[in-house]
């Protein structure tokens, strides 16, 4: 009897163990899939320190292969892209996508002046991020850019800019509201309401090298210059990318014309989508004053969003 006690005894103990086992190595895989922090990083520019956000996907996902989504932000924005930036990394980071979120110049922890903020700047500083992260972080998949306002004229311009300036290049686009008004009517943000004040300021800035805006910044001569030689649309044409595009519902710094012209562009593309509906209650920056509205355009932004590039970045 106490033998067989014994034996009871020795069986049980060895089950304690494996099952043991088994938890530290279900926790060890947790940790190994969990997504790591989102890091902040100083990486460096063609003009000096371009201050940005990395977040990578947990380490059994990444790869020679790992794709990479850079988010670019609007005219006066930063990196936090309106507080949907963060959460989109994460979604990405599950999926095993890295990306890097930047402040363009003069914008968010940028220490140069808003002056410096130009479509060309804007370019080499993706350029740089892009390939930052490939040295640094080996991130040799596609790479897409999802650009908000301003930030998705430049995105719909950058492939043609890459083929012009030999940058790195992408395969996909998502543009959140883009002002892709072809040339001064890119500015009309700066006061829908009159276009003829919008010529005035575009000529301000143009004869005296700087002028000032009802943004409280100022805008360089050499930003309307790129304003008034950029058609993106047309630029979306040539390149013939992949784009997914979404307009929200309460606009009310984007013209009609601009919105209609936009669509129908994208909705010629091969591979490309307009989504619209989902986001008919949102303002520019798909946000509302109704708490809950304002989570549920977030989530349908996010959501939209990181199944398109998952679909062409894979």
């Amino acid at each position: 009897m106490k033998q067989y006690d014994r034996r009871r005894g020795m069986r049980t103990l060895w089950l304690c163990i494996a099952v043991l086992a088994l938890c530290a190595a279900g926790a060890l895989a947790l940790l190994l899939w969990k997504t790591p922090a989102a890091r902040d990083e100083v990486i460096p520019g063609p003009r000096g320190d371009i201050y940005a956000t990395v977040q990578m996907p947990n380490k059994l996902s990444r790869g020679d292969t790992v794709p990479l989504v850079v988010l670019c932000h609007g005219f006066t924005g930063n990196r936090d892209g309106d507080g949907h930036f963060g959460p989109l990394a994460e979604d990405l980071a599950e999926e095993g996508i890295a990306s890097v979120r930047l402040d363009f110049a003069g914008c968010g922890d940028s220490t140069e002046p808003y002056t410096a903020y130009t479509l060309d700047n804007m370019a080499a500083d993706v350029n740089a991020v892009i390939g930052y992260m490939k040295q640094e972080y080996n991130t040799r998949g596609a790479t897409a850019l999802v650009g908000h306002s301003m930030g998705g004229r430049l995105a719909s311009l950058y492939p043609q800019i890459s083929a012009q300036q030999g940058y790195e290049q992408v395969s996909a686009l998502v543009l959140w509201s883009p002002a892709n008004g072809t040339g001064l009517m890119g500015l009309e943000f700066l006061n829908i309401g009159d276009l003829a004040q919008v010529e005035a300021i575009a000529s301000a800035a143009l004869s005296s090298g700087q002028t000032a805006t009802k943004w409280g910044v100022d805008i360089s001569a050499e930003f309307v210059q790129g304003m008034q030689n950029s058609d993106p649309n047309a630029a979306l044409r040539e390149a013939g990318l992949p784009v997914l595009l979404t307009y929200s519902g309460n606009e009310t710094v984007l013209s009609e014309t601009t919105i209609t012209e936009t669509v129908a562009t994208v909705q010629s593309l091969p591979e490309s989508t307009v989504v619209l509906d989902p986001f008919v209650q949102g303002d520019h920056n798909y946000t509302s004053s109704d708490p809950a509205v304002n989570e549920q355009l977030d989530a349908d932004l996010r959501q939209t969003t990181a199944d398109f590039l998952y679909s062409v970045l894979r």
